[in-house]
């Protein structure tokens, strides 16, 4: 029961960590003519996480694509130590 809180935690934390980084690099990012809120780094953040994918915000710049494919990677990885550890 600890491991299953720690990672719902980590993920919950890497979920406010990346949507600070969205909002805070929000001029790296294309919403069409809307402006980027809170609740739109937040949304970006948890597609990304969950692994569903990019939603209707994608990365303009290098910067923005270089955050977005470090939540990738760690989102990868921590499914793929999880799997090996709960068939272990």
């Amino acid at each position: 029961m600890k491991f299953v809180i720690r990672t719902l935690v980590f993920h919950m934390l890497c979920i406010s960590v990346f949507a600070f980084l969205y909002y805070y690099f929000r001029e790296n990012y294309l919403r069409g003519k809307e402006d980027f809120t809170v609740i739109d780094s937040v949304l970006l953040s948890t597609t990304i996480q969950a692994g569903v994918g990019i939603s209707n915000i994608y990365p303009e710049t290098f910067y923005g694509k270089l955050i977005m494919v470090m939540q990738q990677l760690i989102m990868i990885m921590t499914h793929v130590i999880t799997l090996y550890v709960f068939t272990i």
